[in-house]
C-alpha cells in the first residue's frame, strides 16, 4: 500500500495538566502509527503566545498529505486558528478524541468518565473552518473507544490522492472517437479543478515507436506474454500476435517518454480502422504495464481510473454496458480484459468482422465485489456517478457479428434497482476495481466540488 504523510498537531490548554494531555496525544499518535499513517509530529500546542509559531515550524519541516488536528480536551481558539490558517489550503481532519473511564482513580472516584472536553473545543471549531473554506472531515471516537480509523484512512487516501492529480497526465491517441458526447473534457477546466493534464498525440507518432523495436525484442516479449495463453478457435498467425505485441510495446514506450499516467486509444476510427488491427490486446497489455486504459478518448473515465487505482492499490478496468434487466446489467469489452480481471488462463480468439480484424480476449472474468465509478464533466463543474454491486457469471451471449466465446464480461447485480441506475446514468463506460471504496470516492469527490450520485447501499 502506497505510504499516506500525515502532519499531526493535537491542542489542549494550559489550565489542565500538560503531562496529562502529552499522554492522552501519545495513545492517539500510537493508534494513528499502527493504522499505517506516517506521522510529521508536532508537541501539543497549549493557548496562544510562542506554542502555535512553534508548532507551524516543525509541520513545515516536512511535507505531508493531509494535517491531523487532534482536539484532545477545549482549546484557546485563537491558537488552533493560528495554525489552521498557516495551513487553509491543505486537506485537514478534525478530531474529537473521546474521553475515558478512570479505573484507578487517579482522578477521583474509580469508575468515573473524564471528560477533557474535546467535543466543546472540536465544536468550536467546525463551523469557522467550513466558513474558511477549509476542505476538512470532523471525525470523533466514544469514551473508551478507539479512534475512527476506518473514517481517518478514508478520508486520509481521498487527500493523497488529490494531490496526485494535480501532477497526473493523460495521454490519447486522437481525440472524440466516434463524434462521441460522452467522452470529451474540457483540458482547461480539468487542469484548474481537478488538476490532470492531457496531451493528445497521432497514430503517426505510435507507429514511429513501433517501427522502432528490434524484432528481437518483439520475439521476446511475445513468447512471454503468450506462454499461457489458449486458443478456443485455433491458433492465430504469429504475424497477427507480433503486430498486436509490437503496438503495445509501441505505446508504452510512448507513455514512458511522456510520463502519461493513463493511455485511450481512439479505436473505430481511428487504430482499428486505418492501422489494420484491433486494439483489444494491445490496450489490455498497456493495462498489465501500469497504465490504466480506456476506450474511445474517455478522459473523463481515465481520471475515474486514476482515482480508483490510487485509492485502492489495485488494477483498474473500464467496463461498457450491453444490455439491462431490471436486477442486472451485462456489462464487458469488445475484447480488452487486464490479468488481474481473468479468471482461469487467458483465452484468445480470431476475429474479423466489419470493424475488428486480429486477435481479442475472449477471457472470463472474474466474479465478485466491485465499485465503478464514471466522472463527467457539466455545465457547472464535474459529477461522478458511483455504483456498487456484484459481478456473476455471464450468460452466453456474443456481440452481433462476432464468434462465441462470449466477450470478458460479467453479469453485474446492481446494489440498487437498475432503472435507479439507468436515471443517473451519464456514458456507455464505467471505470470498475474489485472491493468497496465508496467512502474514499466520495470524500475525494468533497475534496474536489465534485458533484455525487450514489447509486449503492454502503
Amino acid at each position: 500500500m502506497t505510504k499516506i504523510r500525515a502532519g499531526y498537531v493535537s491542542f489542549g490548554t494550559m489550565f489542565y495538566e500538560p503531562g496529562n494531555l502529552k499522554m492522552i496525544s501519545a495513545r492517539a499518535e500510537k493508534q494513528l502509527a499502527d493504522a499505517g499513517l506516517e506521522l510529521v509530529i508536532t508537541s501539543p500546542v497549549y493557548g496562544e503566545g510562542p506554542e502555535p509559531e512553534r508548532a507551524i515550524k516543525e509541520l513545515k519541516v516536512q511535507e505531508w498529505d493531509i494535517l491531523f488536528i487532534n482536539i484532545i480536551n477545549w482549546i484557546d481558539t485563537r491558537g488552533v486558528f493560528r495554525v489552521l490558517h498557516e495551513f487553509k489550503n491543505e486537506p485537514m481532519i478534525l478530531y474529537s478524541f473521546g474521553g475515558f473511564t478512570d479505573h484507578e482513580g487517579q482522578f477521583g472516584e474509580k469508575g468515573t468518565l473524564i471528560s477533557p472536553a474535546a467535543g466543546a473545543g472540536s465544536t468550536s471549531l467546525r463551523f469557522p473552518m467550513e466558513q474558511w473554506d477549509i476542505k476538512f472531515k470532523y471525525l470523533y471516537n466514544a469514551p473508551d473507544t478507539l479512534m475512527d480509523i476506518e473514517g481517518i484512512l478514508a478520508f486520509a487516501k481521498a487527500a493523497s490522492v488529490m494531490k496526485k492529480l494535480r501532477h497526473a497526465r493523460l495521454g490519447t491517441i486522437g481525440y472524440n472517437d466516434m463524434g462521441l458526447y460522452s467522452t470529451g473534457i474540457n483540458p482547461t477546466k480539468l487542469r484548474n479543478l481537478i488538476g490532470p493534464e492531457i496531451e493528445s498525440m497521432d497514430m503517426l507518432q505510435l507507429q514511429r515507436r513501433m517501427d522502432a523495436i528490434p524484432d528481437t525484442e518483439v520475439a521476446e516479449e511475445m513468447k512471454r506474454i503468450t506462454a499461457d495463453w489458449e486458443y478456443p478457435l485455433g491458433k492465430p498467425n504469429d504475424s497477427v500476435v507480433e503486430k498486436a505485441i509490437r503496438m503495445y510495446m509501441g505505446t508504452v514506450k510512448l507513455c514512458q517518454e511522456k510520463k502519461f499516467d493513463t493511455f485511450s486509444y481512439k479505436c473505430v476510427d481511428g487504430v482499428d480502422l486505418e492501422m489494420g488491427l484491433t486494439h483489444a490486446i494491445p490496450s489490455s497489455l498497456v493495462a498489465d504495464a501500469g497504465i490504466p486504459y480506456v476506450d474511445e478518448n474517455d478522459l473523463g473515465n481515465s481520471v475515474a481510473q486514476l482515482m480508483l487505482k490510487w485509492i485502492s492499490d489495485k488494477q483498474v478496468t473500464f467496463i461498457e454496458h450491453y444490455e439491462h434487466h431490471p436486477e442486472w446489467i451485462l456489462l464487458g469489452e469488445d475484447g480488452y480484459c487486464p490479468s488481474d480481471f481473468i479468471e482461469g488462463k487467458p483465452q484468445i480468439k480470431n476475429i474479423s468482422t466489419v470493424l475488428l480484424g486480429g486477435i481479442a480476449h475472449c477471457s472470463n472474468m472474474k466474479k465478485g465485489r466491485m465499485t465503478l465509478a464514471c466522472l463527467s464533466e457539466t455545465k457547472e463543474g464535474y459529477r461522478m456517478h458511483i455504483v456498487t454491486g456484484e459481478g456473476k457469471e455471464r450468460p452466453k451471449w456474443v456481440e452481433m457479428g462476432v464468434p462465441l466465446p462470449s466477450w470478458p464480461s460479467v453479469t453485474f447485480y446492481t446494489d440498487v434497482p437498475v432503472r435507479q441506475v439507468l436515471d443517473h446514468v451519464q456514458s456507455q463506460h464505467f471505470a470498475a476495481v474489485y472491493g468497496t471504496y465508496v467512502n474514499e470516492l466520495v470524500d475525494l469527490c468533497k475534496l474536489l466540488d465534485i458533484e455525487v450520485v450514489l447509486d449503492t447501499n454502503i
